[in-house]
């Protein structure tokens, strides 16, 4: 197979026009890596947008001959083959970052951010190829969908169902799900479509997004796009599932959740207390009020029990406790000492003052 970017700078070479050339290779990235708009290209020749916009058009024009399209067609069947893989529509982004294997063997592809000039120009390439070729047709941005490319324009009208069934899912059930799992709900209702083609069209939405753990849901969901300290610390508990200390909970949202601004113990500590989805259930510890547990010092935790279920030993009173806060059987027995809330009846059990 034959370098991308090696054959379009060959076909380039044989527009006569070195201008045609040189405004082609700007619009595409090919002069430097970045992409240069209309007003861009017309300002460095001192001609108008639409002028530039016409140069640009004779040049396509010129590269979709037929002599062209034979030279590209090996590279256009992979390039086809892939697609009909992801269910004939992928994201742009995606698209590009995939196809750089046809520019670099798999040994180079590991050193990705060593290579950066070469992968951005193989990128650009392979623009230019797509834009040239048949089947191939760029879906422009829109707010349900980012960039995409497709072979098939009926893959979108796939797409939104995809997307629409697994956004029904999510507000019934109210929590993400893994690719394994999202892709099996997927195809109940869409009979015929992979699990490659699922992920794909999710991955162009814009309304569901993938965590830093693997799993899928609603972009605006905190276990998906965590904003602040806050929603980072709900998404570390919600998957560690059990309660942690303000600092291990910072260690984890650094090494898991890493932004360019680390967090801090005292910010992470400060922010838990003001948000009601954390209950303080001992020294520094942690857990999400979902799992049951309800804030109030060890003192409040007595009263509600004995509240709700009258007179209890106070074996009993520690138990039920200790089920509920992370503290020692100490702590509970001196509260429980409080004859202002607290009366030990004459068999041995407490009840309220």
């Amino acid at each position: 197979m034959e370098n991308p970017y090696n054959l379009v700078s060959e076909i380039l070479e044989e527009v006569n026009n070195r201008r045609t050339q040189d405004v082609i290779r700007r619009r595409f990235g090919l002069a430097g890596g970045i992409p240069q708009t209309l007003q861009e290209i017309g300002d460095q020749y001192n001609i108008t947008r639409e002028r530039v916009r016409q140069i640009e058009k004779n040049g396509l024009d010129h590269l979709a001959q037929p002599e062209v399209q034979l030279r590209l067609k090996p590279l256009q069947d992979e390039i086809h083959t892939y697609f009909k893989d992801y269910g004939d529509m992928r994201r742009e982004e995606k698209t590009f970052n995939d196809l750089v294997c046809f520019c670099l063997p798999a040994q180079k592809l590991a050193q990705m951010e060593k290579e950066g000039e070469e992968l951005t120009l193989c990128r650009a390439a392979i623009s230019l190829i797509l834009t040239l070729s048949q089947p191939f047709e760029r879906l422009a941005e829109t707010d349900q969908f980012y960039p995409s490319w497709t072979i098939n324009k009926n893959s979108i009208k796939i797409a939104k169902k995809t997307v629409d069934s697994a956004i029904k899912y999510f507000d019934k059930n109210r929590r993400p799900l893994g690719d394994k799992e999202l892709s099996e709900i997927i195809k109940k209702g869409l009979s015929g479509v992979s699990d490659k083609a699922v992920l794909s069209y999710i991955d162009a939405s814009k309304l569901i997004e993938q965590n830093n753990f693997g799993e899928f849901g609603p972009v605006g969901w905190p276990e998906i796009s965590p904003r602040g300290v806050r929603d980072k610390a709900y998404l570390i508990l919600k998957k560690e599932s059990r309660p942690f200390h303000f600092s291990e909970i910072t260690e984890l949202i650094n090494s898991q959740l890493p932004n360019l601004r680390p967090a801090y113990i005292q910010t992470v500590h400060n922010e838990l207390i003001k948000d009601p989805r954390f209950v303080l259930i001992g020294r520094g510890i942690y857990a999400l009020a979902e799992w049951g547990y309800e804030p109030g010092t060890v003192l409040d935790v007595i009263y509600d029990i004995l509240k709700k279920e009258g007179s209890l030993s106070k074996e009993n009173i520690v138990k039920k406790v200790l089920a509920k806060r992370l503290i020692k059987e100490n702590t509970i027995l001196i509260n429980l000492q409080n004859k202002k809330y607290f009366k030990r009846l004459e068999d041995g059990r407490f009840n309220i003052a």
